[in-house]
């Protein structure tokens, strides 16, 4: 075989392996567990095709929706009854190691923008930051309003103890009754400063 074949040849066989490899992560949408830039960890925020990182938990679902403006939104919904008081036993992000190192001993403002969904739209929504063993922020619970609105709570999140896990943050619709969804369009955990343990009485 002549060399003007063969390397050729062999370029494009080795062109076509590399793609067909790459080829299931083209234009897949992002998963796994929200991890920081490695630079700065002041500001973590999640929306866009992001919010696809959510694990839908229990028997909750969980979708990426079109909004105006071509925005992409996060909707969640489920049952009465059918979540659980655990963070990651719903719907939930996973907070990567990265974060949960950055985070400890911090205080973090979480803020969540949501609203009702169109249908079954739920009427209160309810957040879990959830430290694993050493704690969690216990569930909050905001009265939604009919437009996109901002809803923060500050927790102070304990320090390590030991063997790094995985930190949580829950995300559910209040669910009286029936079923109830909500839209979530961005979410952002601020690093505001260490926090001092009160001294003992």
């Amino acid at each position: 075989m002549r060399d003007w074949f063969f390397f050729p040849a062999a370029l494009a066989l080795v062109a076509m392996m590399v793609f067909l490899a790459i080829r299931p992560g083209i234009g897949a949408l992002p998963s796994g567990a929200v991890a920081g830039d490695g630079a700065n960890y002041n500001k973590i925020a999640i929306e866009g095709d992001y919010l696809h990182k959510i694990f839908a938990g229990g028997n909750a679902k969980t979708e990426l929706v079109d909004g105006t403006d071509n925005k992409t939104l996060l909707y969640i919904e489920a049952e009465t009854g059918a979540l659980r008081d655990e963070s990651e036993l719903g719907p939930h992000f996973r907070l990567a190691a990265d974060i949960e190192a950055q985070f400890s001993g911090m205080t973090v403002r979480i803020t969540v923008r949501a609203r009702p969904a169109d249908d079954r739209g739920a009427m209160q929504i309810a957040m879990n930051y959830s430290a694993g063993r050493v704690g969690e922020s216990g569930w909050r619970v905001f009265d939604l309003k009919p437009e996109f609105s901002d809803f923060s709570f500050d927790y102070d999140v304990p320090r390590i103890e030991g063997d790094q896990g995985v930190d949580y943050l829950g995300i559910r619709p209040v669910v009286p009754n029936k079923s109830r969804a909500v839209l979530i369009e961005r979410i952002t955990l601020d690093r505001t400063g260490p926090w001092k343990p009160e001294d003992p009485a």
